[in-house]
């Protein structure tokens, strides 16, 4: 039988690291092995690589799309661990099961603004290939179907943290707000002004504002299942999340180029 004395032992620390870590991740994979990868491999030079923006000295859809796609890369990827590694740890599940989140969300959400508003990632490529309006209604369906189906699928996922319901809630909680919080010191120190308000947040916290809506489903989701093990304290998570914590504010912050 389930008990709910699991909830209280979750450490926040531990939550919060694994949180920051899981959004880094989408971070990074999207501006770091997405833009800036497609920009050096196509012959490029960045001339500025930060948390929110990447300015190459090429321009194109594949290094427009290169981003997105390389959320939904990892995104899946991280799925499937969660699928195959039924006996790894409570904090290594959530970790993949969040990073799942972040860059799924991340790709299917920015897909329906940026086809929604033709700005943005997927701006350059409608323009490039004549997309038709029929056509950006049926991407900006794709993206919004694709979004309610990852909120479903991480639910099925954090059915084993949602006993008690309050559990998932405040595990997505923290870890939302701690994404929030990285992308905010790291903005802090980008040059551009207002970039906070206009991209870290929107970035961090409107595109994965899906990730609130799966502990209520998660609950009803919730059967007989064994829960997760509680989150004890961990410094190994402790230490990765400051240490990548560390780089993102020191480096992404205010940018750095590559060139050759």
């Amino acid at each position: 039988m389930k008990t709910e004395s699991r909830d209280s032992k979750d450490n926040i620390a531990t939550v919060a690291a694994i949180g920051l870590l899981a959004y880094a991740s989408a971070d990074i994979a999207h501006h770091v092995f997405g833009h800036g990868a497609a920009c050096l491999m196509l012959g490029g030079r960045i001339i500025s690589l930060t948390s929110v923006f990447v300015n190459c000295s090429l321009t194109g859809a594949t290094i427009d799309l290169a981003g997105p796609f390389a959320n939904l890369i990892l995104g899946l990827v991280a799925l499937l661990i969660v699928r195959i590694t039924n006996r790894a740890s409570s904090a290594v599940r959530l970790f993949y099961i969040l990073a799942a989140a972040f860059n799924l969300l991340w790709f299917a959400l920015q897909l329906v603004s940026s086809a929604a508003r033709r700005i943005d990632d997927w701006a350059w490529a409608m323009h490039q290939f004549h997309v038709s309006e029929p056509v950006r209604y049926v991407l900006i369906v794709i993206g919004a179907l694709g979004y309610l189906l990852t909120v479903r699928v991480i639910a099925t996922y954090m059915t084993a943290f949602a006993h008690p319901g309050a559990r998932a809630r405040r595990i997505v909680l923290i870890a939302w707000f701690t994404a929030g919080a990285i992308a905010c010191a790291t903005a802090a120190f980008d040059h551009h002004p207002g970039i906070t308000l206009r991209r870290a947040i929107p970035q961090a916290m409107v595109l994965s504002i899906g990730l609130l809506f799966v502990p209520a489903r998660a609950s009803k989701l919730s059967g007989s299942g064994q829960d997760a093990a509680p989150l004890g304290l961990s410094f190994v998570w402790a230490a990765a999340a400051f240490i990548v914590g560390t780089a993102s504010i020191l480096l992404l912050g205010p940018g750095f180029a590559i060139g050759f």
